[in-house]
């Protein structure tokens, strides 16, 4: 028996989220829900969507419901979230989940106080090369991290066409991206307990910073460099992979460009390819990010039919947003920024 879900948000990046939920055999979208009746219209007659909606509430009373999808922006995540939490619908709900840490802890405790499933959907973490890079830290036995570097550099503007108003953001870089690079720097390296940030404006078409360089400290007093940039002129451009170097104990693992994989331990290098998995759908350069939104769908039904917590779920990412924040801290105080929750 297939899981019934709906989709919140009909914009550019839901058509990712729908192709993504059509490669799941064990789901089928239902309905979806849209402020702008012409834009949900045509979203349910291109992905063949049974029932269309301009109200939460209205679809949640009329359609029986597993879960629900949230493909809007920042802003408008609280005021969904007060709705589906009282229905108590398990949600995935798109990244960064609040533009303020404040309204992000409020989310939270709102799926916690009516004991509902609330993952965030950092799909980053779900990227072939970075689920292959981790397996193989483990496997080649590499020991405790002492250093990372986090890289996404690039001067493609093909990431924003569709997506013109990330060109108003005041705050945009680092919470468009960082907040990627911030939970792989958790992922690989473990919590974070300071960060001090350096933004920069190098695209005046762009209201906020539009590069970043984050030194991070973690535990056993590793650190992680992470930086990203869209003005990174350099060919090829490497649009949209993320560059990681990993030095552990006892070697040294880089995922470098065309997913390239090598593994550095005792004086022998072993060389590995993390190629994503080609859809219909997928395409250049776009086709990393796209089949890791499968993987992150698979992940959040996975949690739901097993009853447990996701890898993603709001109580983690909201370690994430909190070094997004103090980052922004940081640079306006030009000072390293303690991360207390």
């Amino acid at each position: 028996m297939k899981m019934k879900g709906a989709i919140i948000g009909c914009g550019f990046f839901a058509s990712n989220h729908m192709h993504a939920w059509k490669e799941l055999n064990n789901v089928e979208i239902v309905a979806a829900c849209d402020l702008n009746l012409s834009k949900v219209k045509s979203f349910c007659n291109k992905f063949h969507i049974p029932n269309q909606f301009t109200s939460i509430e209205k679809m949640i009373q009329n359609i029986d419901l597993d879960f629900v999808d949230v493909v809007t922006t920042m802003e408008t995540h609280l005021d969904i979230c007060k709705i589906l939490s009282f229905y108590k619908i398990p949600t995935s709900l798109q990244k960064p989940f609040s533009n303020t840490f404040q309204n992000a802890k409020k989310i939270v405790n709102l799926y916690k106080k009516s004991k509902t499933k609330l993952m965030i959907h950092e799909n980053f973490r779900w990227q072939t090369p970075i689920v292959r890079l981790k397996k193989l830290l483990k496997l080649h036995n590499l020991g405790t991290p002492l250093y990372s570097k986090i890289s996404f550099r690039h001067a493609n503007p093909v990431g924003y066409i569709n997506q013109e108003y990330l060109y108003d953001l005041k705050e945009y870089l680092i919470l468009d991206v960082g907040i990627h690079l911030y939970d792989l720097a958790r992922f690989f390296m473990g919590e974070a307990h300071s960060v001090y940030t350096i933004n920069q404006n190098t695209n005046k078409k762009f209201k906020g910073e539009t590069a970043f360089t984050s030194l991070l400290r973690h535990s056993n007093k590793s650190v992680s460099i992470v930086d990203a940039s869209i003005s990174s002129i350099k060919k090829p451009d490497c649009f949209a992979q993320t560059l990681i170097t990993l030095e552990c104990k006892n070697g040294t693992a880089i995922l470098d460009y065309n997913y390239n994989i090598t593994i550095h331990k005792n004086k022998k290098k072993l060389k590995v390819v993390a190629q994503p998995k080609k859809y219909k759908w997928t395409k250049k350069p776009w086709n990393q990010i796209q089949e890791s939104i499968i993987n992150t769908h698979k992940h959040f039904i996975y949690s739901l039919l097993n009853n447990i917590t996701s890898d993603t779920n709001g109580e983690d990412n909201l370690k994430s947003l909190n070094i997004v924040f103090a980052s922004y801290k940081s640079n306006t105080l030009n000072k390293e920024i303690d991360l207390k929750l």
